[in-house]
């Protein structure tokens, strides 16, 4: 533990981070210093978590003093995890942007004997203290299981990744691939983009793809905002054939467009960014000296006309 002199209650930007304090006034005696580095706050999902952060980071600013950086992009967040090490901090938690680029500095940090905390993208490695992450490849699976009740078994479809090749990509497509394969070998993917996380990413990648085929009978998308993207793309396409378009995350704008019924996105395969929160809180209990398994993996859910009201409390 460390000495904090002054914690200033701040939001401002940085350049090239945003940079967030949380906790006010002087204090007399040791507090938990944490900081928290989280990717660009580029997509309603991630200003969420961010959100969701920043509200449980300044209770008990007597016993714990965090400070929150959100990148403008993955050499951003590579300085300041590098930063975060040398400065010792007492844990840092990482929710990175690329976990794959991420590696290698999140490897030095827990070497370095600092406690860090991997949250909702994974490492490609288990040099952690601890992980707290939705079921990604659950996601994959439950919607290749939602393709195969939709389509009857039987399709011609188009598979958009997450920024392709990073851990969360390969969670979510491994689910959705192994399991097509496995229990719905007449649905055939013709091609393969990337949606990114964001609409302009699902948008360009859609009107790539849309012209060298003309027949597609449904789109899997591993973003709610990316699945929006593609939905624009097709109507900009004037085309009739595709029956569905599904998504992930839970974004209120998605929710929305599922309970009216009235548009080709009918599911998202759903956990949720206030997960944020349940991080800050964790890091208080385990530095407090509390009991923690260290992976631990929220559930999964599809979300569809029949049960969006049940989970609209978590959108975003």
């Amino acid at each position: 533990m460390k000495k904090a002199v002054f914690i200033v209650l701040a939001v401002m930007m940085l350049v090239p981070a945003m940079v967030f304090a949380a906790g006010q006034g002087e204090t007399d005696g040791d507090v938990f210093r944490v900081a928290v580095s989280l990717p660009p706050a580029n997509n309603s999902w991630q200003a969420k978590m961010l959100d969701s952060v920043l509200e449980e980071s300044k209770k008990d600013v007597d016993e714990f003093s965090f400070v929150v950086k959100s990148a403008v992009d993955d050499a951003d967040q590579l300085n300041m995890l590098q930063t975060f090490k040398a400065d010792n901090y007492d844990m840092i938690i990482c929710l990175p942007g690329n976990g794959t680029l991420m590696t290698p500095i999140c490897e030095d940090i827990y070497d370095a004997g600092i406690k860090l905390m991997i949250v909702d993208r994974a490492i490609a490695s288990d040099k952690y203290t601890v992980l707290l992450a939705g079921d990604n490849y659950a996601c994959g699976v439950n919607a290749a299981r939602y393709f195969g009740e939709k389509l009857n078994g039987k399709g011609d479809i188009v598979a958009l990744h997450s920024y392709v090749g990073i851990p969360i990509d390969i969670q979510r497509f491994n689910g959705f691939q192994e399991t097509l394969a496995a229990e719905f070998p007449g649905i055939k993917i013709l091609v393969e983009g990337d949606g990114e996380f964001n609409q302009e990413a699902g948008l360009k990648a859609m009107s790539n793809i849309i012209p060298a085929y003309p027949h597609i009978d449904a789109v899997y998308t591993q973003d709610d905002e990316t699945a929006i993207g593609v939905m624009t793309a097709i109507d900009n396409a004037g085309r009739d054939d595709v029956k569905f378009v599904t998504g992930m995350g839970g974004a209120k704008s998605a929710y929305a467009m599922i309970k009216a019924d009235n548009t080709l996105l009918t599911a998202s395969m759903s956990y949720f960014p206030t997960m944020g929160g349940d991080a800050v809180r964790l890091a208080k209990e385990i530095l407090k000296g509390g009991s923690f398994d260290k992976d631990n993996i929220a559930p999964t859910y599809v979300v569809t006309k029949d049960n969006v009201d049940q989970f609209a409390g978590n959108a975003y």
